[in-house]
């Protein structure tokens, strides 16, 4: 992430824009009010682990490596569709664990004995419809960094 002022600021509109379409699919797909506050949670937790797993896991060069092994053409659809799964693997699984958990330790409305068990609920129940959602949600996320960083790095 550090590598260049064009890749941060690919990382940080990316997160921004990730973070909130996944706080409205999360608002529907768990049945929340739609309303700023929530909203503005999810969205500023989604943003926050987006920036920090982007710092701590190179998973970009990984999912270069890994496309690379089946498709030659760099610049095809078919390689752009296939190098956004590990980055959408890694953010949606990093995204659930922390913001369900986030929701649902030491809410003091869930019983103790209980949050263990929702919170494996939740993350059971929402991870496939977020992954679909953030794999299709990265390309116009990743579109806009790059524009950003585009326009404003020089």
């Amino acid at each position: 992430m550090f590598k260049s002022h064009f890749g941060e600021t690919v990382i940080v509109v990316l997160s921004l824009v990730m973070g909130f379409i996944m706080s409205l699919a999360v608002v529907f797909v768990d049945h929340l009010a739609l309303n700023f506050s929530n909203v503005f949670k999810i969205w500023a937790m989604v943003t926050l682990v987006i920036l920090l797993v982007s710092i701590l896991i190179p998973y970009k060069e990984w999912s270069g490596k890994l496309t690379g092994m089946f498709i030659r053409e760099e610049g095809s659809i078919a390689y752009k569709l296939v190098e956004n799964i590990v980055p959408s693997l890694i953010l949606n699984t990093c995204n659930t664990a922390i913001v369900s958990a986030a929701n649902i330790f030491y809410n003091e409305t869930i019983p103790a004995g209980l949050q263990m068990e929702e919170w494996v609920h939740g993350f059971i129940h929402d991870w496939p419809i977020t992954f679909v959602i953030s794999y299709f949600a990265a390309f116009l996320a990743e579109a806009a960094g790059k524009w950003a960083a585009k326009k404003y790095c020089r």
